[in-house]
Parts: structure tokens; C-alpha cells; sequence
């Protein structure tokens, strides 16, 4: 192919993907609104020692609360760069993130798995996903997390944690004997949620542990672990 052609569309510059991406990021600037119609809660709860997201949850089902386009292609090209052909996500709200990640799926012949705790949310996601041309590289299991990803089958290549601060350590512990050697496992979050995730990074970061981690300093702080240890 002669040097001066343009590839053929794919990955993230698939049109379907780019333009629905392009879509749902001009739609998730609305979250400055949410977030300030949620200020006086928020504070309120500052007070009774209640955590951010508690207070702001009742303002939280229209928000997208989503990956930055930056965070979104550094997870693109490391699922895509690890040939990840199973990729979980714990929170994939209206879908942002697990399009970048069901991108990467359909590029390496693999599966994306979403889990959404709202209905609502779940259903526009997978419409999301639906318009970006995706779907059969992916699924969102609705419900509660835990009990929808215990069936899921190893091994498990990617995860990338996004859901409720608490249940990350749980939902790491249900897919640790499902994690590929060398798996990678993203957790997003970890400056604006430093007291809560305390012991997720804790956990992840034990020199005696399964993990070699590190923190990016991108967006509200992401741990980035690569798995060391045995699967059960």
C-alpha cells in the first residue's frame, strides 16, 4: 500500500466509533450540572462525615461520570497492546468506557463484559454500544456486580474498575482466580476517593502481595496492577 494512503478506518477511528465517542463526550459536559445541583448535599454530608459519592448518589442516575477521551485511548491501547481478549469493567454507566474497551475486544478477536448496577443505565449503554457498531464484541450484565460476573469464564485478560469505591476489593477477589498471568487491572479514582480506597491500593500494593502496581497521576488518579499470581 503506497505510504501516503490513509489507513483503513478501524479501532477507534472507526467512524461508528468515533462519532458515537464524539456523541457521548459532548453529552457527558451536563455532569458539571449535575455535580452542582448536588454542592449543598455534598457538603451537608462533609459534615456528617458521609463520603462524596454517598451524598451525590440521589443527584447520580442522569450523570455519565465518564473516562476522559485521554484515559479512554491509554485503555484502548493497553488492552489492545496486551491482546486482551477478555476484558471486564465493574460500572459502565451509559457505556463511554466500555466502547473504548469493546474497540479493543473486536481488534483482538475478544469479548468485552460490562456490568451496570441501573437498569436504565444498563439499557443505554448497550444501545450505546449498539450504535457504535460493537455489539457483537460485547455485552452489559445488569444488576448487582457480584452476582453477575460470578458465572463469567476465565481466563480473564483486562479489568478496569469504575463502580461503587467499596466493592472494589470484592470484585477483585471474585475474578482473581479467573485472572490470565500478566493480567492487567485498572482502578480508576484513587485521589478523589483516597479514604475509601485506601485499602484497595493498599491491597494491590503489598510488596508481599500478587500485584506490581503503579499510580497515574491522569484525571482523579488511576492504580494500574499487572497480576503476578497463580489462578485458583
Amino acid at each position: 500500500m503506497p505510504f501516503d494512503m490513509p489507513p483503513p478506518a478501524n479501532g477507534l477511528n472507526a467512524p461508528q466509533v468515533s462519532a458515537t465517542l464524539a456523541r457521548l463526550h459532548q453529552d457527558a459536559r451536563q455532569d458539571r450540572n449535575v455535580l452542582l445541583r448536588a454542592l449543598p448535599a455534598i457538603l451537608t454530608g462533609y459534615l456528617k462525615a458521609r463520603s462524596t459519592f454517598e451524598s451525590a448518589e440521589p443527584y447520580l442516575k442522569d450523570a455519565y461520570i465518564s473516562v476522559s477521551p485521554e484515559f479512554g485511548q491509554l485503555m484502548y491501547l493497553a488492552a489492545l497492546s496486551a491482546g486482551a481478549r477478555n476484558i471486564v469493567e465493574f460500572g459502565s454507566s451509559f457505556g463511554i468506557s466500555a466502547i473504548y474497551l469493546a474497540a479493543a475486544a473486536r481488534e483482538t478477536g475478544g469479548r468485552f463484559t460490562g456490568t451496570e448496577k441501573d437498569p436504565s443505565k444498563a439499557q443505554i449503554a448497550l444501545a450505546n454500544l449498539a450504535e457504535a457498531g460493537l455489539s457483537r464484541w460485547s455485552d452489559i450484565r445488569e444488576g448487582d456486580a457480584m452476582e453477575s460476573l460470578a458465572p463469567l469464564q476465565g481466563p480473564v485478560d483486562f479489568v478496569f474498575l469504575d463502580g461503587w469505591k467499596d466493592l472494589y476489593i470484592p470484585v477483585l477477589h471474585l475474578l482473581e482466580p479467573k485472572l490470565a498471568p500478566g493480567a492487567i487491572i485498572l482502578a480508576d479514582n484513587i485521589f478523589s476517593f483516597r479514604k475509601t480506597l485506601k485499602p484497595f491500593v493498599e491491597y494491590v500494593s503489598d510488596p508481599a502481595g500478587q500485584y506490581e502496581t503503579t499510580t497515574l497521576t491522569i484525571g482523579s488518579g488511576v492504580s494500574w496492577s499487572v497480576w503476578r499470581g497463580k489462578t485458583g
